[in-house]
């Protein structure tokens, strides 16, 4: 039976779903590889016909999980076998929570650090370490299938580091905690020392699907392919990406090539390839094609493919200047050009820089909302209770989001059952109905979810003090997002606290975006504004092969834009006082010998 209309999808999208056994998917820009994804699970799922099988299917964020579940359900298609996550997740869900007591330092159980409690200690940790001082910012490693790697590329550093690491380590196993890449490392030592693990996982997964292949670590390729080749053909995989979009190699990312896939899986892999631009102009698609590190097909077939495009590099302007020009960027694109707000978005390597420009673009045009996942007033922690719970707290009732609120729900019940409650008689549609009902008069954001969290558990006779992690998650969240609050505070964001700013967090977009580089992978706007494109911050100064990552960033920010982009490399912003001077423009941006507009 056929799942969609002749139309939905194009001849390269359905070649890709439907080549029989393992895929490798190289798509490029805008060619609608989330589309092929999301229409792949569906089609796996359709064709299961095994009560006892899943589709397991891996994302690089969760939102992006929660956005092809959805389109998924959309399509019609049965999501219960489905099993969809970040690779953090999968790995606690499938590996560690059920074989943790093959782990001799977890045999007990294990709890999982929170970010604000990775930064407590190692601040703790870090403390007497002194002249050079070692600051826990500095403390970032990942493991590979082999070793730890320190991130820190620092001669000097790394001695201290090194036994900076091996104290945190030690505290943590102590505690029987684990951070993120300790998940990943257990996950992979299970996987290894227990091969009867892997074939296990293989009579559930008939599917294993990868998004953002290019960012995977190599250490997570390695748990993913054992599990393969355990299985001899049982577990089929479609891995999709872009390796000219692989920017995360400071954090151990990068597109294993399907040479190497099929020599790690011992299975063998087709190569297919979307090739079609359905996002940009002719234009910025020749723009962005000139940063590629990694040779591909691009070809314009969208809507904006004939449109003119404004695309201007701006190397002179001041930094004291800056707020004004990027004023004057977003007013011409919307008086002059039509553009419409939530169609522009500002873009910056950096949370710091970007926050004090989004405040100041706040205060200068008050006739704009400003929308961005840095703009979060609370802990984004999405393995968090309450930051799962404050998701329906903060959401009104409404046709358009009774669907996801139904989900959410779920997820809490499911959550509240795995924290060791007994949930037998609440159902997603009681406790929603129950959530809708509760009324909290106040305008301070915190405290109208501390009174809604604790009106949620009273309704439900659920006593926080009986549960050890539900007090931990209860107290996780407000202690991260105090330190978060009085940090926006501290660069005068007065108004952060309130309740309406808060519940801005999960709307629709509904005005100007602002993000990292990072942040904006997978968006796409009408028109796209890039600051600080600036050596050190790109590329960062900390990457080993510094024009590569450069062509790489600008190639991803670059590429968001449908119709008008506009590059700027301010004058005078000051290095740290230890280094003197000020930052020069991207060396690879500046050198593009390009007839950029006068706009």
């Amino acid at each position: 039976m056929r799942l969609w209309d002749k139309d939905v999808l194009n001849s390269e999208q359905e070649d890709a779903i439907f080549c029989p056994g393992n895929v490798l998917l190289v798509a490029c820009p805008g060619s609608g590889k989330t589309r092929a994804l999301t229409y792949k699970i569906a089609y796996e799922l359709d064709r299961l016909n095994s009560s006892t099988r899943s589709v397991i299917a891996i994302t690089y964020t969760n939102a992006a999980a929660e956005e092809i579940k959805e389109r998924i359900e959309l399509i019609g298609v049965d999501t219960n076998r489905l099993w969809i996550g970040t690779i953090h997740s999968f790995c606690l869900e499938w590996i560690l929570r059920p074989y943790h007591h093959l782990l001799e330092d977890f045999k007990f159980g294990f709890k999982i650090a929170s970010p604000h409690d990775y930064e407590d200690l190692m601040d703790e940790i870090c403390r007497p370490y002194q002249n050079p001082q070692i600051r826990a910012g500095q403390c970032g490693y990942y493991y590979t299938s082999t070793n730890m790697v320190i991130s820190d590329s620092s001669i000097t550093r790394r001695p201290k580091i090194e036994r900076i690491l091996r104290s945190y380590h030690a505290r943590l196993i102590e505690e029987r905690t684990m951070d993120f890449e300790m998940i990943l490392y257990y996950s992979h030592l299970i996987i290894v020392s227990f091969p009867a693990v892997a074939k296990i996982l293989t009579l559930i997964f008939a599917h294993i699907l990868v998004d953002e292949y290019q960012d995977t670590k190599e250490i997570q390729y390695s748990i993913l392919t054992k599990i393969i080749s355990a299985g001899h053909g049982r577990t089929l995989a479609f891995i999709v990406g872009d390796p000219n979009q692989s920017i995360y190699q400071s954090m151990g990312g990068y597109s294993m090539s399907i040479e190497e896939l099929i020599q790690r899986s011992g299975a063998h892999f087709t190569a297919k390839f979307l090739t079609g631009n359905y996002r940009s102009s002719s234009e910025i698609i020749e723009y962005f094609d000139h940063y590629k590190t990694t040779d591909n097909v691009i070809e314009p077939r969208g809507v904006h493919h004939s449109y003119e495009s404004k695309i201007t590099y701006n190397s002179t302007v001041e930094l004291n200047d800056l707020v004004e020009e990027i004023t004057r960027l977003i007013t011409v694109n919307v008086n002059v050009l039509n553009i419409f707000p939530e169609e522009i978005c500002v873009i910056g390597p950096r949370w710091i820089p970007l926050a004090l420009l989004t405040r100041a673009l706040m205060v200068r045009m008050p006739e704009f909302n400003f929308n961005g996942p840095g703009m979060a007033p609370f802990a984004r922690d999405y393995d968090n209770f309450f930051f799962k719970l404050c998701r329906i707290a903060l959401t009104e009732p409404s046709p358009d989001l009774y669907v996801r609120r139904l989900k959410w729900a779920g997820e809490i019940i499911d959550e509240l059952t795995n924290l060791g409650f007994n949930c037998s008689k609440i159902t997603a549609k009681m406790l929603l109905k129950t959530v809708n009902q509760i009324t909290i008069e106040e305008n301070n954001g915190i405290e109208y979810l501390r009174l809604f969290f604790d009106s949620f558990l009273n309704h439900f006779d659920i006593h926080k003090p009986s549960s050890a992690q539900l007090t931990a998650h209860y107290e996780a969240f407000f202690r991260a997002s105090e330190r978060r609050i009085q940090s926006l505070l501290r660069e005068g964001q007065d108004y952060i606290i309130t309740i309406e700013n808060f519940r801005r967090v999960f709307r629709q977009r509904d005005g100007i975006t602002v993000s990292t580089i990072h942040g904006v992978k997978g968006a796409e706007f009408d028109t796209v504004i890039v600051f600080a494109l600036l050596e050190d911050y790109v590329p960062h100064f900390s990457d080993g092969d510094r024009d590569g990552s450069a062509k790489k960033t600008l190639y991803v920010a670059c590429s968001r834009a449908k119709r008008n982009l506009h590059l700027i490399s301010e004058r005078g912003r000051p290095r740290a006082a230890w280094l003197g001077g000020h930052y020069e423009p991207t060396t690879v941006l500046h050198n593009h010998d390009f007839d950029y507009d006068v706009f």
